[in-house]
């Protein structure tokens, strides 16, 4: 089918804003951009007060982590839980819903997830989660969301002590078979809308013979590689505990700081650690909401002036894209202490073009003859956003998600006018919503959930 677009504005991270423009899509690319009205056989789709721009890319995310921690993860109260919340609840809950949940309600939770993201004007989402997990594979694809799915992989599976003490037990099920099998079953190639990459999940559970054989099978099938760097103090010790030097320095040594890894947070990363992302050309995926709601703040400004090549995720806590890239804006600009910190095209930048080119795709993220078609457009005509001075900045500092009118991957409308298409959302949310609670019973039951954190629960455990 072809569709000719005619947005109020229309902005990429090359061509910058335009208005009066045509966006003609045919065959799941953008075929041209004109200003004379085209005289074509067409559907089109006009929408004068519309601001159309490429599909945010999520950069790092866990799906299944937002329905399973939601809620559980917020406001952590002393004695809650034992030490660090990743090894004393979000690990464990996880490694519960890995072993009670079939097939289908892993689907069902991930498809749910999913649905927050598109709503949101996500259209492509680099997802990491357990091997087990797999079904997220399906429902994306099913969705029409563009994918790449990073199975994690452990040398050593992590936890914590009742004392706060971090613990680490040699696995000799790291996932890596697991998912190759993965990659030779669901992945489409360079140019597919489904990939299948390596998600080693950080350098402290990996050890180098390991992060060497994953760097090898991911540069033999040309996908990529999501690791947790420099995300917590716990990991950075254990690293230089083993290898003598800093988690940034040691996936350095082991090859891993290259185009096509994704690095995920760098929290704790120095500003000579920055520079070196920067100089060995990784990109960064920050997520500022998923530390925000611990009580930190994530050092986007440094992160801005070390030049590295910064993307955008949700990290599985509200799969808001909308709502993340203006998290990251302001944080910005508090850090540096200006009003001009991540400015509104620069961080849409990072959320497009910059994030399609951390994944490889230079067909990804602009409006542009050629590139295929995963667009998104939200209507500012409403009260909130006028009058509109400039589209971009009334969309980062008034916008909102339910303003979303139209997204599209590859040339196909998954949502038009609030509703998606390419799923009973309605359907959707009630099977995810029955598959978390199971989990949730459980990890009750089995102490997963902390006593403490279970009582203040309004969803009944028990019975």
């Amino acid at each position: 089918m072809t569709f000719v677009i005619e947005p109020g504005w229309a902005w990429d991270a090359e061509n910058g804003l335009r208005s009066g423009v045509h966006v003609i899509v045919r065959d799941g690319i953008v075929a041209d951009v004109v200003r004379e009205r085209p005289t074509l056989d067409a559907r089109r789709i006009a929408a004068p007060d519309a601001l159309l721009l490429p599909g945010f890319i999520n950069l790092h995310n866990h799906a299944l982590s937002a329905p399973l921690f939601r809620g559980l993860a917020d406001d952590i109260a002393p004695g809650d839980i034992p030490g660090h919340i990743v090894f004393s609840l979000l690990m464990p809950l996880g490694g519960v819903a890995a072993s009670v949940m079939t097939e289908e309600e892993i689907g069902d939770a991930a498809e749910m997830a999913l649905l927050e993201g598109l709503r949101s004007g996500m259209t492509g989402v680099l997802d990491v989660h357990r091997v087990a997990q797999w079904p997220f594979i399906e429902r994306a694809k099913r969705l029409g969301l563009r994918s790449w799915t990073c199975p994690y992989t452990f040398s050593e599976t992590v936890g914590m002590t009742q004392e706060g003490k971090p613990t680490y037990t040699p696995t000799a099920e790291t996932g890596f078979e697991a998912t190759l099998a993965l990659f030779d079953r669901f992945d489409e190639g360079p140019k597919g809308v489904t990939r299948v990459g390596f998600g080693p999940h950080g350098p402290d559970s990996n050890t180098p013979e390991l992060l060497r054989r994953i760097d090898a099978a991911a540069r033999e099938r040309q996908t990529v590689v999501s690791i947790h760097a420099a995300q917590n103090l716990i990991e950075i010790a254990r690293v230089k505990e083993l290898h003598g030097k800093g988690s940034i320095d040691h996936l350095r040594d082991l090859g891993l700081l290259r185009p096509g890894v994704v690095l995920a947070h760098g929290m704790f990363a120095t500003d000579e650690e920055f520079a070196t992302i920067a100089a060995e050309g990784a990109a960064l995926a920050s997520c500022p909401l998923a530390f925000a709601r611990s009580g930190r703040f994530v050092p986007l400004a440094r992160i801005e002036a070390s030049g590295l090549r910064l993307g955008i995720g949700t990290d599985g806590v509200t799969l808001d894209m909308l709502q993340e890239i203006r998290t990251a804006s302001i944080f910005a600009k508090v850090q540096s202490g200006t009003p001009h910190g991540l400015t509104a095209p620069r961080i849409l930048r990072a959320a497009t073009r910059d994030a399609a080119l951390a994944l490889g795709r230079d067909d990804l993220g602009l409006i542009a003859p050629g590139q295929r078609a995963d667009l998104v457009m939200f209507d500012l005509s409403s009260s909130r956003y006028q009058p509109v001075w400039d589209p971009l900045k009334a969309l980062i500092t008034n916008g909102s998600a339910a303003d979303l009118m139209l997204a599209m991957v590859e040339g196909r409308v998954l949502l038009r006018d609030g509703t998606v298409l390419s799923a009973d959302a309605a359907a959707v949310t009630r099977r995810g919503r029955a598959a978390i609670a199971r989990v949730w019973q459980e990890a009750a039951r089995c102490g997963a959930i902390p006593p403490s954190i279970a009582a203040r629960a309004a969803f009944p455990l028990s019975g």
